[in-house]
């Protein structure tokens, strides 16, 4: 969901990565232990998830026997809806400003591929 090509933008694997980045960053902040000026961060990029996954209608219906994850309350919704690229760009926008405060707060090295999308916060 961070990073890709508009050519491999497939909306249900953009949810899909949504949805295990939350899980991801809901277990980091669950066990706790966590400086108060990384644990902000950490709960936008995870607000931002939980928007995204609001504003494509994702739910994730535990209630049928099967635990069939339903992705899009629109089913017409494809890689090229407008509101799709919208809310992606949204949670990019987002989330990467929040990797790029911990990054430069931290000093950490980030993987090429996603710092080349990441916000240059001097500029801002």
């Amino acid at each position: 969901m961070l990073f890709s090509t508009y050519t491999n933008e497939v909306p249900e694997e953009c949810v899909e990565s949504v949805l295990q980045i939350r899980s991801y960053l809901s277990e980091i902040i669950g066990a706790g232990g966590l400086a108060g000026e990384l644990l902000e961060p950490l709960r936008l990029m995870r607000r931002y998830c939980m928007c995204f996954l609001a504003r494509v209608g994702a739910t994730e219906d535990r209630s049928d026997d099967a635990r069939t994850r339903h992705l899009f309350r629109e089913p017409r919704w494809g890689m090229h809806d407008y509101w799709f690229g919208e809310a992606l760009g949204e949670s990019r926008a987002g989330v990467g400003f929040q990797v790029a405060t911990i990054a430069a707060s931290y000093g950490l090295d980030v993987e090429d591929d996603l710092a080349r999308v990441l916000p240059d916060l001097e500029d801002g």
